[in-house]
């Protein structure tokens, strides 16, 4: 750019410079879209087709190299852009959102999370949610409020991921992933469901579903959790309806996989541990 020139002129020579950044960023987006193409020809993904873990990797790598005045959150939020438009070219996910309390809130996290362009099904409860992942033509995520000890509409749906649906479904993500919410941003959490296993991150929280006998205290679920080799955090509990045990939900870190010996290791269960998902730790908790 000429600095001697008219005030006029640069602001020209500036403006010519940002559409040649704009028309390579445009070819650089095309460019992406083939090879996710490619990955869709040959079969890179099957079923479900969302994959968290990867997501979070990349959009770790990325702000850990972002240098310069462009807001961080922006790059979130370009690249879960990118997210969501790769996974429409890779065949579309539908997603079912449970209303009821805090519905708007859950609803506004999804989209910015999955993208306006997602497809949605809004559902009174989280049974009819989670029902939707299990139907042949269903919805391949489903949006559910934080977990709680109450009734299934403020929490305590956690304990439908042990009952017998034609499909495992397990916890496979947190919204939001960027916690440092900005004015005008909805706030609160989610959890997201599917028929999938989550994938690795690098930095993870599982769960894990353990039965036990209705005197068995919190202090004492943590100690047997614990000397099995676990690093527990978060602990719900719930008795069941007719049901003398306790079943209790607990957050551990690192995803936990089926063949885990740590679950075998469990002294004081009534029933075999169930492996049931996992998130991402978000961003804001991680850099």
């Amino acid at each position: 750019m000429n600095e001697l020139a008219p005030p006029a002129t640069r602001l020209a020579e500036l403006r010519a410079e940002l559409d040649a950044l704009d028309d390579q960023l445009h070819d650089l987006l095309m460019e992406r879209a083939k090879v996710v193409e490619r990955v869709a020809a040959e079969g890179g993904k099957t079923g479900t087709k969302i994959r968290p873990g990867r997501e979070a990797i990349i959009l770790r790598r990325l702000l850990a190299r972002h240098r310069g005045a462009w807001p961080a959150q922006s790059i979130v939020r370009i690249w879960r852009e990118i997210f969501g438009a790769a996974l429409i070219i890779e065949g579309g996910q539908t997603m079912a959102v449970c209303d009821g309390e805090g519905g708007e809130t859950r609803l506004a996290l999804a989209r910015e999370h999955f993208g306006p362009l997602t497809p949605v099904r809004r559902h009174h409860n989280p049974a009819q949610t989670l029902a939707d992942l299990t139907r042949e033509g269903g919805a391949q995520l489903a949006i559910l409020p934080p977990l709680g000890e109450g009734d299934d509409t403020s929490g305590g749906w956690w304990p439908m991921l042990a009952a017998g649906m034609p499909a495992r479904l397990q916890i496979i993500a947190r919204i939001p992933f960027w916690t440092r919410r900005a004015e005008g941003l909805p706030q609160g959490e989610a959890y997201v469901v599917a028929a999938i296993a989550p994938d690795a991150s690098g930095a993870d929280r599982g769960f894990i579903l353990l039965s036990f006998s209705g005197e068995t205290s919190r202090a004492r679920m943590i100690e047997l959790t614990t000397a099995a080799g676990f690093t527990p955090g978060p602990l719900w509990v719930k008795r069941l309806p007719g049901d003398s045990r306790l079943l209790a939900l607990v957050e551990v870190e690192g995803l936990v996989a089926d063949d885990d010996p740590r679950l075998a290791a469990i002294a004081g269960l009534d029933a075999p541990p169930l492996a049931v998902g996992g998130y991402a730790v978000p961003l804001s908790e991680t850099l």
